[in-house]
């Protein structure tokens, strides 16, 4: 494996206009709501609620008419969004665009786990966790270029979005036309058959069973619950950085390059740890135990503004990025794969609307943001013990490749 792979550049250039606008758009939204927490809550997590029915429902429209398809249209559509945000003035007009294009670019996440899947499944289906891994890194870098980009053109003062737009308006058209390049559906298929006549042998009714279903299920609630809990403090994150530590919001920008840089590295070790057979649940723990530390030291030290960008840095997402692609590889047919894919991608939304609801809510009731990190610690100290009790892996009995 070279460098970087076709497949790699197309999802690197996806999350680069992503880091442009995501980080701010709860800040853009607080402001244009006036202050107010609950109406900046209630309308960032809109959106999340409406990709919990999306994700799923393009994930299993993407194991009918096939993952590039879907890739395709989802670049198109990010493309185009950015184009009509740089043209809008009127929030509210701005408001249900957002709404309405991010439903249909929720298809890319579904569409392109299913596609890297089943893209490597015939040949390296022992190497999966490098191959997500890898993919996650590359993710990584695209975040962070776009953080540093979104540093230097977001103006705090006049709180123009517009230079953000257009830039990554750009470079999602560029991501559009790396999709060309990508093997076909046919084309991953052929190369698949002789495994997949392999999979036919394997009897249906015990891999079908519940049994061979818990994995993915338990791993689906842990999402939920990470989710939840760093959106309690994320999704308010740059507007305390601007509102209780007087910080510029560019510092946002800046703690996100800084731990999209960190995590390109930590997920390639956790790609080759799950390549060379490290236990998965012991990733997952370590996951959940990074989400319960961190919000809970910036709680202790949330008026210290190095050590809370410090903490905000540390990239705990590294581990349930690439670890929760490999259990549903693992555990579900080719066929029904872009469903699985797309749960994933939706009980992630589900927790995000959660976690910013509450957020918004405990932010309202006190006047402050920090209690929230403190909730969202307990929430992931729950989620130690939910993984530790139930999460079971018994890759011989459930893989559905070995």
């Amino acid at each position: 494996m070279g460098l970087i792979n076709k497949s790699e550049i197309v999802y690197l250039l996806y999350h680069f206009p992503v880091a442009l606008s995501t980080p701010f758009i709860s800040w853009y939204f607080y402001n244009i709501s006036g202050g107010d927490f609950l109406g900046a809550g209630f309308i960032i997590s809109i959106p999340y609620i409406a990709f919990i029915f999306s994700t799923a429902f393009f994930g299993r429209l993407s194991d009918i008419i096939g993952s590039k398809n879907l890739i395709s249209f989802a670049l198109f559509m990010q493309a185009t969004s950015f184009i009509v945000y740089y043209n809008i003035s009127t929030p509210w007009v701005f408001f249900l665009a957002y709404i309405g294009f991010n439903v249909l670019i929720s298809a890319f996440s579904p569409a392109y786990n299913r596609y890297i899947s089943v893209t490597t499944e015939s040949s390296n289906q022992s190497k999966q966790g490098n191959v997500f891994g890898r993919l996650t890194m590359w993710a990584s870098l695209g975040f962070f270029l776009g953080s540093v980009l979104a540093s230097l053109l977001l103006n705090s003062e006049s709180q123009d979005f517009q230079p953000l737009f257009l830039t990554a308006a750009i470079f999602s058209i560029i991501a559009l036309c790396g999709v060309f390049l990508l093997d076909s559906e046919k084309k991953i298929s052929a190369k698949n058959s002789s495994n997949e006549s392999i999979l036919k042998k394997i009897n249906v009714s015990s891999i079908s069973s519940i049994e061979s279903l818990k994995p993915i299920g338990i791993l689906l609630l842990l999402v939920l619950i990470t989710q939840t809990s760093v959106a309690l403090y994320s999704s308010f994150f740059t507007i305390f950085i601007d509102s209780e530590l007087n910080q510029p919001v560019n510092l946002a920008a800046v703690a996100n390059s800084i731990a999209t840089i960190i995590g390109m590295g930590v997920s390639v070790i956790v790609g080759k740890l799950l390549t060379a057979g490290f236990p998965k649940k012991c990733v997952i723990l370590i996951g959940l135990t990074i989400y319960f530390v961190l919000p809970t030291l910036t709680f202790v030290f949330a008026n210290n503004p190095f050590i809370v960008i410090a903490l905000y840095c540390i990239p705990a997402y590294s581990t349930f990025f690439v670890v929760a692609p490999v259990v549903i590889s693992e555990n579900t047919f080719t066929e029904m794969r872009g469903l699985a894919m797309g749960l994933y991608s939706a009980f992630t939304f589900g927790g995000q609307a959660l976690g910013t609801l509450i957020s918004a809510y405990i932010a309202d009731y006190t006047g402050i943001i920090r209690y929230n990190f403190l909730l969202a610690g307990i929430i992931s100290f729950l989620g130690i013990m939910a993984g530790l009790l139930f999460f079971k892996e018994k890759i011989e009995q459930n893989s559905l490749l070995t």
